[in-house]
């Protein structure tokens, strides 16, 4: 089979690695145009390219020193709630069952410090050091990169793999008439590429796929208030040390993302226009920067996804399917996710397939739902201090979300509560962590539920031995951690 894939951005060359390390009978063919930057300021991915990383076979070390990345343990929310100004989300951490489904070390964390934060998060031992073990770079399961040096790397990467790559820009696609199917697209300086199978991994642009039948668009606007963001680079941390984990922090009219690598950070404001417009944006944020910010790049998009991502024999990947907002990193996640779930169905692909590419779109439709949960969850807040913020009291819960949270104003969350087909990216402890730091579990439940099942002191000891293993590994500063990778 030959696969021609659209775009080499992050999703193009993910796709295209994890393919042919799937199938290395196949042939895979980029086609890009260098005409067409990236925005570039820096990305981070979540616990799902550590499934990505071992299965293409990348070097920790190498990659790490390649892509100016950083360790990423969570993301730090501040100012997300009035109750609690800051809270982590990260499960790292066991969660231990107990009694069935209860999560009893939780409910433990919750009656007696409050936060999970305290008592589970890596944080909370210290701000710029890392947990250190001998070969600590091949047990970190998330980064932060700089997304060109990124984009360089997984390129040469699919390279010495054998992947072909073709630098032109695409013109128009042709058709059999009788089955739909594309058959070759047309590039600029007048060459053609056959293939049976294409992938449409142009971003927003969608150069395959708006060429095709069925363009309904499943919109998140009635859910969510950001449409616009501005993306900005910044230099490293006055201090000359480096975070090892993701800081979004609420703003007026949206929130700031602030990524580190090991040379600068990459930063971002996403908000509602209409709240405000890009100067205002600028001019809010420009008090946090004593350097003043100057945007590399500023875009508006309509968060959702499209229905139907897979027709024919063309599949769209990242960008072109689905975006929502870049809270939560879900964009790596989610292309990866499609990318694994089409090895699936990849191999006996043909003319008459029909069921599969249904049970495809099924998961997806999960998938998507379950990222939509997520991050509708992050905007229900007792914030009321300004205009966006006063409103989110009023802005429509998607209906999973809806049940979920009023399941747990009955009793803590448990593992069976978020639907689940093995594609979702977040899971219930997902969800307890940062349900609990935006102040929607009822807490009063963690007593009650911890006295039934008679499991309080029974929590009480496994948090001793849990805390005495965790104060006992060695931190590390986090950027000397990462220069020792270079010796």
């Amino acid at each position: 089979m030959k696969v021609v894939i659209v775009g080499s951005g992050t999703a193009g060359l993910m796709s295209a690695l994890y393919l042919k390390e799937a199938f290395p009978l196949y042939d895979i063919t980029v086609v890009s145009s260098s005409k067409i930057g990236i925005i570039g300021v820096g990305e981070g991915s979540t616990e799902h390219w550590k499934q990505f990383q071992d299965f293409c076979r990348i070097d920790s070390t190498d990659m790490i020193t390649k892509t100016d990345a950083t360790c990423k343990f969570g993301i730090k929310f501040e100012n997300w709630s009035v109750k609690n100004k800051e809270y982590f989300h990260s499960i790292n951490a066991a969660a231990s069952l107990f009694r069935g489904s209860f999560i009893a070390s939780y409910a433990n964390a919750m009656y007696r410090d409050g936060l999970l934060t305290n008592k589970f998060a890596n944080l909370g031992r210290s701000e710029y050091d890392i947990h250190y073990y001998e070969n600590f770079q091949n047990q970190i399961p998330q980064f932060h990169f700089d997304t060109n040096k990124l984009n360089r790397y997984l390129q040469d990467l699919s390279i010495e793999r054998g992947i072909i790559f073709v630098d032109d820009e695409f013109i128009s696609l042709n058709r059999n008439s009788d089955t739909g199917f594309i058959e070759s697209i047309n590039l600029e300086h007048n060459t053609s590429i056959f293939g049976d199978f294409f992938i449409d991994a142009s971003g927003f642009q969608r150069v395959l796929m708006k060429n095709l039948e069925d363009q309904e668009f499943i919109s998140y606007e009635e859910y969510l208030p950001c449409d616009s963001a501005i993306a900005f680079p910044t230099e490293s941390d006055p201090s000359g040390k480096i975070r090892a984990y993701t800081r979004a922090i609420a703003m007026n009219n949206g929130w700031v993302w602030e990524i580190p690598t090991q040379s600068r950070r990459g930063n971002g404001y996403v908000f509602s226009s209409k709240y405000t417009t890009v100067d205002g944006a600028v001019e809010e944020i420009s008090g946090m920067y004593p350097k003043g910010v100057i945007p590399a790049r500023s875009f508006k998009f309509v968060p959702g996804y499209y229905k139907k991502t897979w027709q024919h024999n063309c599949m769209a990947i990242g960008l072109s399917a689905a975006f929502v907002e870049p809270l939560e990193a879900t964009s790596i996640s989610t292309s990866l996710q499609q990318v694994m779930l089409l090895c699936s169905y990849l191999p006996t692909f043909n003319v008459k397939t029909k069921y599969s590419i249904n049970e495809y779109h099924r998961i997806m439709d999960s998938v998507m739902e379950n990222i939509l949960c997520m991050i509708s969850m992050h905007y229900r807040s007792d914030r009321m201090d300004t205009p966006m913020w006063r409103d989110q009291a009023y802005m429509k819960k998607p209906e999973m979300l809806e049940n979920l949270l009023n399941l747990w104003s009955e009793r803590l969350p448990e593992p069976q509560d978020v639907p689940r087909t093995g594609y979702e990216l977040f899971q219930t402890l997902h969800f307890y962590h940062v349900a609990q730091g935006q102040n929607l579990i009822n807490a009063d439940n963690a007593k009650v539920q911890l006295e039934a099942y008679d499991s309080d002191n029974n929590m009480d000891r496994w948090y001793e031995a849990f805390n005495s293993e965790r104060m006992s590994v060695l931190l590390v500063d986090h950027k000397k951690a990462l220069l020792g990778l270079y010796d």
